[in-house]
């Protein structure tokens, strides 16, 4: 008897071993790695895969892949579709979520995100499905972090690290989950919302520091950019966009009353890396409030600028601000790719920039001097051109604390029609690059808009508004005339517009570009379509039925080639105001995928 009982208690081991052994086989990928940092600097080897959020380091969104070229395009087709959770709204400012997130592809397993930042992890390896295979629901405060949120429940996608996948939630945290289980193996609180902090971007991963920076500057936070040692889960650095007392750059802050302390100047895009500098560029929102410089007299630095910064301890290396004192709201949170060029027969290092106050710059990566400037936007009144040799707008006046422009507004004439409007220009959906045409792609909402200037109510002391959570504005904004919006395409050397085409609604979306000479963008209107790289002319469309503020991805399983889209747009009711076609039209949430 007892013999039998160690039989029957070694089989039972045995079969407990060969069941775990069954499951880790079908949670882990086939063929996965960890991901490293080595890996991250060689993701264009992989080009089956989207390993990192603009594909690689130097933010081009741009691909290898080429079986989608411009002669198989016509044959795009649905293969497959999937719902995702988080459409309904919370809090009383948002009614429905959003989604604007990149996918992240590896080996046939893919990571999105919905607005309140939950993970999902897809097997696509079939090509014909998308198979959950776990999700992750941070169990975000809903209310608490829907009311904090200006601009709607935004959460712009993940990062790979090792064997762990790095995620955000709106309500300020950071998550280390495993890949195979989709299991939280940390958080940690980043931002606070109490203070109208909130976390909305993809975070970036240098070698074992995840980068993140926090939005919510409508609401007079003080930004900051922070570094997570991804070993610990403990914070390694933290680096304020707004310089504090002694630091270089608060002198630009002249109201002799610290609103430094609450002068916005947040973060709401992925910064990119340059690898041969160890620097990353991160983009900087606007001061606060939006609309009143007389609140806030002197240059604001380093609102509405690019801050080139060491990964490693967070420190600054150098800062370009585009518009100093900004009246408009021109945040300047969107991406700094990094392109090797030649100018004027010069080999140049240069970060570039397509700005939402309607110019396109090149800057010098290695110590931020300008390079070259030129209007983009169909319209700009503001001001009348920038300065070839720094780069400021032309009718900036150093004398002054408090900036005019050409379409000055001041509380005793508060009233100004400016071009581009507050929107932009281009806005945060990124833009891509074609390294083989040497073309710079973006959406762009063209139009003017009207402000109007309120006088700002002080703050308390010690910063933070006086009653949280309420807007810092300083103004408001009010549409007069229809905009629309296009897709460009720009000579990265000059800045000189190639091709465009002009779209009746505005462009939320952001855009792919890819080896067969193809670019994807997505409209409001749930079209989604492709574009002839070189002439912008449309090659095929298919509308999804509902609105597009995603960037779209590809990436190949089993040697074919897929298209990726995320479908879901909450549509605010000012844009609704200014086009009414889009009442109808659903909010969903949706993946879907496109091949031949």
């Amino acid at each position: 008897m007892a013999k039998r009982e160690e039989i029957m208690k070694a089989l039972t081991v045995a079969g407990t071993v060969l069941v775990s052994l069954l499951a880790a086989t079908v949670l882990t990928p086939v063929g996965a790695a960890d991901m490293t940092h080595e890996r991250a600097l060689n993701a264009g080897k992989e080009p089956h895969n989207w390993l990192l959020h603009y594909n690689n380091y130097q933010g081009h969104r741009f691909s290898q892949l080429k079986e989608i070229n411009l002669d198989t395009v016509k044959n795009l087709k649905p293969v497959f579709s999937v719902a995702l959770d988080g459409i309904e709204g919370a809090g009383t400012r948002n009614k429905s979520g959003n989604l604007e997130a990149t996918p992240i592809v590896e080996d046939g397993i893919m990571y999105v995100t919905n607005g309140w930042g939950m993970v999902y992890a897809f097997d696509v390896s079939s090509g014909k499905k998308a198979t959950l295979r776990w999700k992750f629901d941070p169990e975000t405060n809903r209310a608490w972090a829907a009311d904090v949120a200006c601009c709607g429940v935004n959460n712009r996608g993940v990062a790979l690290w090792k064997d762990k996948i790095i995620s955000i939630s709106l309500d300020g945290r950071l998550f280390a989950i495993d890949k195979a289980t989709g299991q939280k193996a940390w958080e940690r609180k980043v931002a606070d919302p109490a203070l109208g902090e909130t976390l909305t971007h993809a975070p970036l991963v240098v070698r074992d520091v995840a980068i993140v920076g926090t939005a919510g500057g409508e609401y007079g936070i003080r930004g900051f950019i922070e570094g997570t040692d991804l070993n610990t889960g403990q914070r390694l650095w933290r680096t304020y966009t707004i310089p504090g007392a002694g630091e270089p750059g608060n002198e630009t802050w002249k109201d002799g009353q610290e609103r430094w302390k609450h002068g916005g100047a947040s973060v709401w895009e992925t910064a990119t890396y340059d690898p041969e500098t160890d620097t990353f560029y991160q983009g900087i929102g606007n001061a606060g409030p939006d609309y009143d410089p007389e609140y806030r007299p002197g240059d604001n630095k380093w609102a509405a600028s690019v801050l080139a910064i060491n990964p490693a301890d967070g420190k600054i290396k150098w800062g370009f601000q585009y518009t100093p004192n900004d009246p408009y709201d021109y945040d300047e949170i969107s991406e700094h790719p990094i392109i090797n060029t030649k100018v004027n027969g010069e080999d140049r290092k240069l970060v570039v920039h397509v700005a939402r106050n309607g110019f396109y710059y090149a800057l010098d990566r290695i110590n931020g001097s300008f390079v070259v400037g030129k209007q983009y936007v169909d319209q700009l009144t503001w001001t009348t051109g920038l300065d070839p040799k720094t780069g400021k707008p032309l009718n900036y006046d150093p004398t002054k604390d408090v900036q005019a422009y050409s379409v000055g507004r001041t509380r005793a004439n508060p009233q100004g029609r400016n071009c581009p409007s507050v929107t932009g220009g281009k806005n945060w959906p990124p833009g891509a690059y074609n390294p083989e045409l040497n073309l710079l792609f973006i959406t762009s909402a063209e139009g003017c808009q009207n402000i109007e200037t309120n006088e700002q109510k002080s703050f308390v002391d010690q910063g933070g508004t006086i009653e949280p959570r309420t807007r810092f504005a300083g103004g408001q904004t009010r549409s007069t005339e229809k905009r629309y919006g296009s897709l460009k395409s720009i000579d990265p050397i000059t800045g000189e517009t190639k091709a465009a085409i002009k779209f009746p609604l505005l462009t939320y979306a952001g855009v792919l570009a890819t080896a067969g000479n193809v670019v994807f963008t997505g409209q409001l209107d749930g079209t989604f379509a492709a574009y002839d790289a070189k002439t912008l002319q449309e090659v095929w469309s298919f509308n999804v039925g509902s609105g597009i503020n995603a960037p779209a991805i590809t990436y190949a399983v089993n040697g074919k080639q897929y298209v990726a889209v995320l479908v879901g747009s909450r549509l605010r009711d000012n844009l609704l105001a200014e086009a009414p076609e889009l009442k109808n039209v659903a909010v969903t949430h949706m993946l879907y995928v496109f091949g031949l």
